[in-house]
């Protein structure tokens, strides 16, 4: 269980009490202190130029010194209740990414790594003998040209252009999504079927004399509206006041894909995907649109099977209700009548299993599984000095040797302007310094779980807790890494790999054991949650599992589509591509008047052709947890040392793939996977 101490201490590295004009004055150190850092490694003499001479530099100062000052600015825009500060911060993050651009295009900086390889191949200088470090130098020469450094002089200078704008664009688009102020109104009657505690935290108004509720598109609002509101048209306006914001998007998002394709062209790839794809597992496009169909196809014919589920519900329903029947699921029906199957066919209601799960209680929980999985202990700090009262910060030790490991600061109820989702922001990155001392990583976990009220805790829904389990995967994923070099540490791995250790962490939701030690009844804490509703729960997870898994496809092929284009297409109609696609794939139609590829975030925030990566980790993920943890025990602190020592503390520094190998004793297969889906 967490223990506490009395200690206000915050990583030194980082700070919460930035003013405005302090995060600009920083930032123009920061670049200040870059460049003259790069003008020291252009300097270096041919003759002189060696891992010690200039990787190391790049490495430590560039990278390992640099980031965490660089992800602190950052952080601001996220999770400060200051817009003025929220607002220095982007512009500064802005400033910063130009900043980096400029950096990873320096072909003076390319010249002298150019240098190093060949002083190494000629004999002149000993190649390290670390393979961490060996790593190192393969990976910063192969950024360096995939920047297009082997390029003539005018070509990259227009890449760096393009970069720029690129970068603006993206964070415009982001922007646009978190500073989005939709709101409708709706009266008691209109939300019909949702429960007393959702109206505690709701401003109220009124609408044609009835008392009304202002519900506005973040999460605690928008899902418990379109999984409970009994009236059609509720649900209907919900979905489409969701998906008409940002509509300035789609014209940011067509320049998006243009300035990709150009860039791309440039490097000497016919597509985004092309290039994107080089470094990751899948290697290329066609794996990747091989992998999307081969799954589309096993699922569809399932899918159906599910959909015809749905419709008699319905129809059940309209019959009940005198109301019209129209053989059609739409998209504003999907959540409410899946909803609606689970809790009649397995008498499993959101609301009643939260009861049982109260946030506090089920942290507490949850980071005791933790400990025990992982040999570690983790100790909450007493009044951390933090950047909201609501933030709560922990130490992470090794159980065993009781050496730090690293911090984490949880930040789980919504608030004004900041961050929508929920999230893992690596804010340290763990690294050797030169006097060989640890600079131990720092974590947040962001979310937006629903706020406690005057009567009750914050309660969590099932799916909640599979978020919760989630992103603190990708927090200890941080916490329990031990690289050398920061660009290596955590989640610096493939990105179609990053996913996995959390995914498979998932599966713990699903245990009974688990699901038993998490639950406290929020009114008595002894009761936990009855045998019988939880193997209901547990007959739940696969319950429409082939239309969820089609809609992740469809993402990723949306995705995959926009960015294998090998030719511009001006004419491009974002809105259309989306709903025909939609239809095709998850058989679906979107038919309101609406463009929700506008808050399809990922694609502008590092998942271009990357969405398909959350389906093919899920393959690794469940190869891992059915092979080993389910097959030895899912808290036998054994194997989750072995997992931690192998896939969780290499973090980047080897090849996704070989530490697969290692961990499973064998090359991983799609078998436990599509077992796990019923196929």
């Amino acid at each position: 269980m967490v223990s506490t101490i009395a200690n206000p201490s915050t990583p030194a590295i980082l700070k919460w009490d930035y003013t405005p004009d302090e995060l600009r004055k920083l930032t123009e150190k920061l670049i200040e202190d870059g460049k003259r850092i790069d003008k020291e490694i252009e300097e270096v003499p041919d003759d002189e130029c060696s891992f010690k001479t200039v990787i190391i530099p790049l490495g430590r100062k560039t990278e390992n010194e640099y980031e965490p000052v660089e992800n602190n600015i950052d952080f601001f825009q996220h999770i400060s209740t200051d817009k003025d500060v929220r607002d220095a911060s982007a512009e500064c993050s802005l400033k910063l990414r130009e900043f980096g651009i400029e950096r990873s295009m320096n072909k003076k900086i390319y010249q002298k790594v150019s240098k190093v390889i060949e002083n190494i191949e000629s004999g002149k200088f000993k190649a390290p003998e670390n393979p961490e470090d060996q790593r190192l130098l393969e990976k910063i020469n192969l950024d360096y040209r995939r920047s297009g450094l082997a390029l003539p002089d005018d070509k990259l200078n227009e890449l760096k252009d393009l970069k720029k704008k690129l970068s603006n664009i993206s964070i415009e688009f982001s922007r646009s999504i978190a500073e989005d102020k939709t709101t409708l109104v709706f009266t008691k009657k209109e939300l019909d079927g949702l429960s007393e505690d959702f109206f505690e935290n709701i401003e109220k108004t009124t609408k044609d004399g009835e008392e009304a509720y202002i519900v506005d598109m973040k999460y605690p609002s928008y899902f418990p509206i379109i999984k409970l509101a009994k009236n059609e048209n509720t649900r209907k306006s919900m979905m489409r006041a969701y998906g008409q914001r940002c509509k300035p998007n789609i014209d940011r998002l067509k320049e998006a894909l243009s300035l990709r394709l150009k860039i791309a062209n440039i490097l000497g790839y016919p597509s985004h995907s092309h290039f994107k794809l080089e470094t990751k597992m899948a290697k290329n496009p066609k794996n990747v649109l091989d992998f999307l169909q081969s799954l589309k196809e096993k699922l569809q014919p399932l899918a159906k099977e599910e959909l015809k589920k749905l419709l008699e519900l319905k129809k059940q329903e309209k019959a009940e209700l005198n109301e019209p029947f129209d053989n059609e699921i739409h998209d504003w029906d999907y959540n409410y009548y899946n909803r609606m199957l689970i809790e009649k066919e397995y008498a499993v209601k959101d609301d009643e299993i939260k009861q049982y799960l109260p946030i506090n209680e089920v942290t507490e929980e949850m980071l005791g599984i933790y400990e025990k999985i992982f040999s570690i202990k983790c100790i909450e700090i007493e009044n951390p000095v933090v950047w909201h009262k609501d933030v709560r910060q922990l130490e992470i030790y090794d159980k065993k040797s009781n050496e730090f490991m690293g911090t984490v600061f949880l930040d789980l109820y919504p608030r004004d302007g900041k961050y929508t989702h929920a999230a893992c922001f690596g804010l340290v990155s763990g690294y050797d310094k030169e006097d060989g001392s640890h600079v131990f990583p720092v974590a947040a976990m962001v979310a937006n779980f629903s706020k406690p009220t005057p009567t009750k805790p914050s309660l969590l829904k099932h799916s909640e807790v599979t978020t919760y389990y989630h992103e603190l995967g990708h927090v200890f994923h941080q916490i329990c890494s031990r690289t050398k070099w920061a660009r290596f540490h955590g989640t610096n791995v493939e990105r179609d790999f990053v996913e996995a250790p959390s995914q498979m962490l998932e599966n713990w939701c699903w245990e009974p054991e688990v699901l038993e030690k998490l639950s406290h009844h929020y009114q008595d804490k002894s009761k936990k949650l009855p045998k019988d509703l939880i193997q209901s729960l547990i007959k739940t997870k696969n319950v429409n599992a082939a239309l969820f898994n089609l809609r992740q496809i469809f993402f990723g092929s949306i995705d995959m589509k926009l960015h294998t284009m090998e030719k511009e297409d001006k004419d491009l109609d974002l809105i259309k591509i989306w709903k025909d696609l939609r239809k095709e794939i998850t058989l679906i139609e979107s038919s309101l008047d609406t463009w929700p590829i506008t808050t399809f975030d990922h694609i502008m925030s590092g998942y271009d052709s990357g969405y398909y990566g959350y389906l093919w980790s899920e393959v690794f993920s469940a190869d891992m947890y059915f092979s080993k943890f389910k097959k030895i025990g899912i808290l036998n602190p054994e194997i989750g040392e072995k997992y931690r020592n192998i896939i969780l503390k290499s973090g980047g520094s080897r090849d996704a793939m070989d530490l697969l190998k290692e961990f499973l004793g064998r090359e991983p297969t799609n078998d436990a996977f599509l077992k796990s889906l019923g196929i």
